[in-house]
């Protein structure tokens, strides 16, 4: 009797095993399969916007028909995935989400960047940022940030190894 408890106790552990293994692999894939588009060439946009052509030394600072207005701007100080000095304008009354997913308007291909990881909006009183809910935080001058924080012009913004300066153009 003794010999068919360890017989099935066995079995168990096998399955149980092999369950754990085919669940690391399958979530391994689907990573993969989702970061594959972007191993060819760096991907980047500017809110409400597709992404420029490749030949594009960096994201225009002010969006098409704002000429005349001045705009709340991300520039890039430092990123392993968006050109240095590339810049995302944010008109009046509009937000940008960044983060690692493929719906977000600044798209963060950086495994420090949750999916969903950072808004920013512009509001009357200026431009704000929030963490949402990151795993690794948001950080403003150096600080990691819990709540909603008004940005100030010169204030620099890291959301994983990437850095923004605000700017107001």
């Amino acid at each position: 009797m003794l010999e068919i408890v360890l017989l099935a106790g066995k079995f168990v552990f096998l399955f149980v095993l092999y369950a754990f293994i085919f669940g690391v692999v399958r979530s391994s894939t689907r990573e993969l399969r989702v970061a594959a588009p972007a191993l060819g060439k760096q991907q980047w946009r500017m809110p409400g916007g597709p992404p420029p052509d490749e030949e594009a030394v960096g994201v225009p600072a002010v969006a098409p028909g704002l000429q005349g207005s001045r705009a709340w701007t991300l520039a890039v100080l430092k990123s392993p995935c968006i050109p240095i000095g590339a810049a995302y304008a944010l008109p009046a009354e509009t937000h940008a989400l960044a983060g690692r997913s493929a719906d977000t308007d600044i798209l963060l291909d950086d495994t420090f960047v949750s999916s969903k990881h950072a808004m920013f909006e512009v509001t009357a009183e200026g431009l704000r940022v929030e963490d949402l809910r990151s795993t690794n935080g948001t950080q403003v001058n150096g600080t990691t940030i819990s709540d909603s924080m008004l940005l100030e012009v010169g204030d620099r913004v890291a959301v994983g190894d990437t850095v923004f300066q605000v700017e107001v153009r």
